[in-house]
């Protein structure tokens, strides 16, 4: 099932976009309380007990290469899982140097808020056992980096939950969806 044939059928599609500042802008705000959360309880209960290193920079380096290249494997896994989709419905490239994923099948609003959602799951709750259980300047910076990257997901699937669509088609060119509608007889 192509987009071209659903509208074909009587469906309408609407776009849902963000531009670069405005993918970077609601991210921060959807992934800010989130952060602040994280950040306020290792400061009043786990800095006493915390692991302090140097090396802040280089850890943080070292994190970003591992999360980045996870978080965009759970939302490809997500979508194949929840969408049952075949081999080469889901696609891993790099773009800019940093790695990326995109779902080419159109998949029902629930399965596709499951690969946009899981890496917030998976990376965000795991970052906080993480820190809870070893806290310190690894936890922590892993916490953020995790909280951080899946702000413009809970952004878009924000943008999914407000609207009417019932069916998803990822956007391949950037941040942001094409929503399906039937069209009302």
């Amino acid at each position: 099932m192509s987009l071209e044939s659903l509208t074909a059928q009587g469906w309408r599609a609407e776009r849902y976009t963000l531009t670069a500042a405005q993918t970077y802008f609601w991210g921060i705000i959807f992934a800010l309380p989130f952060v602040l959360l994280a950040g306020g309880l290792y400061r009043i209960f786990l800095l006493n007990r915390a692991a302090l290193l140097d090396h802040t920079g280089l850890i943080l380096l070292a994190v970003i290469l591992v999360s980045v290249p996870l978080h965009e494997a759970l939302h490809g896994l997500g979508w194949k899982l929840a969408g049952r989709l075949r081999k080469g419905d889901v696609t891993f490239f790099i773009r800019g140097g940093i790695p990326m994923c995109a779902c080419r099948a159109i998949l029902p609003t629930k399965a596709y808020l499951a690969g946009a959602l899981l890496p917030f799951l998976i990376l965000g709750s795991g970052s906080f056992l993480f820190l809870f259980l070893c806290p310190g300047t690894v936890s922590v910076l892993t916490a953020l980096v995790n909280l951080m990257l899946p702000g413009a997901d809970m952004a878009i699937s924000w943008r999914v939950l407000r609207g009417e669509a019932s069916l998803i088609a990822d956007n391949p060119d950037g941040a942001g969806f094409i929503g399906l509608v039937r069209n009302k007889e």
